[in-house]
């Protein structure tokens, strides 16, 4: 549902009656069915999806890593990347209850090597800092899911790691000539 608006408040520059006629009629078509069975709804962006209401949506598109459908025994995952990898698989078995559905990524100072999608029951771990190194492996979470649902999309993006410093902390006694700290390395992730 779409709020209606208050006259006076912001956005200033709407005629507020009209603009509340316009979400009066948005809400009269979410969720209705209209004539010869057409339904309206919206996906998770706010958009209106128009389509028979005894198929599917008719030009619905999956972010990467979207949840397309949860059951009561897995997930199925749209296609994203990972440094260029697609996981090794694009559904996972879950429990009973709230999951996290995680991806499992592995690499070294070369690079990401491989990319498996997991799920467990509580939440994954931050991403771990290595003193002069990188860890060789991590869980990113991408999504939350109930028993038959979605709780939360966390990542829809296709996701590009690179190694970066995480922190450098000072030594308690240095050498002449020696670097004053330790070095500490992480993986950090930006939009692929």
């Amino acid at each position: 549902m779409i709020d209606e608006l208050t006259k006076g408040e912001a956005p200033s520059l709407l005629d507020t009656e009209k603009a509340n006629e316009i979400i009066r009629a948005i809400n009269g078509l979410m969720g209705s069915k209209g004539a010869n069975g057409i339904r309206v709804d919206a996906d998770q962006n706010g958009e209106l999806l128009i389509y028979p209401s005894d198929g599917n949506p008719i030009l619905r598109s999956y972010h990467p890593f979207e949840v397309i459908e949860v059951s009561s025994t897995k997930a199925i995952i749209n296609a994203g990347l990972v440094n260029g990898l697609l996981p090794d698989s694009l559904s996972v078995s879950k429990g009973t209850g709230t999951e996290y559905i995680y991806l499992d990524i592995s690499g070294d100072d070369d690079g990401i090597s491989s990319v498996q999608l997991k799920s467990q029951s509580s939440p994954p771990d931050g991403i771990p800092w290595k003193e002069n190194g990188v860890n060789s492996s991590f869980k990113y979470p991408i999504a939350i899911v109930s028993e038959n649902a979605l709780i939360s999309q966390i990542t829809s993006t296709n996701l590009f790691f690179k190694i970066g410093v995480a922190a450098e902390i000072p030594k308690d006694s240095v050498s002449i000539g020696e670097y004053p700290n330790d070095i500490y390395f992480t993986w950090i992730q930006t939009n692929g």
